[in-house]
């Protein structure tokens, strides 16, 4: 069965049973992001709730949160769940996972930089596994198989078997690959648009949903693919790996690492293509380019199609 679309309106409608459940006021709240969660920022406390889409169940809601407050207590620089008289998650009549995070404002000055990345990314990749729950091995095919197999039946055929042979090519090239560090925590989509700063000009992770076990390789991905597909500056990438200390642009592993992004970047977006017909068109584009072997051309920032 293919997947639901998602609708602002089907994730408003479940931000609002959460706040009723948390006591908190959904009036005026405010959508600020649609992707694999909605996110919302309400008008009636400093709070920005995080709906999940269909891809994201309760375990993985429970999981961000237990996350979340070990991060907390390791005085790691990432973003705080917000206080509630209810546990969190919060879920809803229809069973859907809702998170509830401290609001940080938008500053003056300066957005977070890719070279900031770094020092919040050195002490996460330093941290020993938590011993109060099991943090999942880094698998990032799952995700992008699980949308594949519950993709809306009205996409189109030749793009999602297209996906389909991408995900079964990249498959059989991870075991392959000689990292060159050791494995250990990773954030899972470490780039400057999950970072905040905070009053007082310090940045922050946010967005945990991908955290694992894994190569900290991966988390210095995002941020070399901004160069490649959106045009960001090569310097700004070059500074973030000589703060961090490894330039993976110089290890063999990388193509397939790239590819990975892709499919997840291409399938992430299956639900929302039904409803919008811009990011459609911009998808086809994506898939058309890879599947005619142009793996590194420029890419219309989804954002600007939603």
């Amino acid at each position: 069965m293919g997947m639901a679309p998602f609708t602002a309106e089907a994730f408003r409608h479940a931000m609002g049973d959460a706040c009723r459940i948390a006591g908190l006021s959904a009036e005026g709240a405010e959508l600020i992001h649609i992707t694999v969660n909605a996110v919302f920022r309400l008008n009636s406390a400093p709070v920005v709730a995080r709906v999940a889409g269909p891809q994201l169940g309760v375990q993985d809601s429970t999981l961000v949160v237990d996350l979340a407050r070990w991060l907390e207590n390791q005085d790691l620089p990432i973003t705080r769940l917000a206080a509630l008289t209810v546990d969190q998650p919060v879920i809803t009549a229809s069973g859907v996972p809702v998170t509830f995070w401290r609001y940080l404002p938008p500053r003056p000055g300066p957005q977070p930089t890719p070279a900031e990345l770094a020092g919040p990314l050195r002490r996460l990749h330093a941290l020993s596994p938590p011993e109060e729950f099991p943090l999942p091995a880094w698998d990032p095919l799952r995700v992008a198989r699980d949308r594949l197999r519950r993709a809306p039946d009205d996409i189109p055929s030749a793009g999602l078997a297209f996906l389909h042979d991408l995900a079964d090519r990249v498959a059989a090239e991870l075991p392959t690959l000689p990292f060159a560090l050791p494995r250990t925590v990773i954030h899972g989509d470490a780039h400057i648009g999950n970072m905040l700063r905070t009053p007082g000009g310090h940045t922050v992770l946010c967005d945990l949903d991908f955290m694992s076990l894994g190569p900290p390789e991966w988390d210095l991905v995002p941020e070399l693919v901004g160069c490649l597909r959106y045009g960001r500056p090569w310097a700004d990438y070059q500074r973030l790996v000589d703060a961090y200390g490894f330039d993976p642009r110089g290890w063999g592993g990388l193509p397939t690492l790239i590819r990975v992004h892709a499919l997840n970047v291409l399938t992430v977006v299956l639900p929302l293509l039904r409803t919008h017909p811009a990011l459609c068109v911009e998808w086809q584009r994506r898939v058309q380019a890879m599947s005619d072997g142009i793996e590194t051309g420029p890419w219309v920032s989804y954002r600007r199609t939603i």
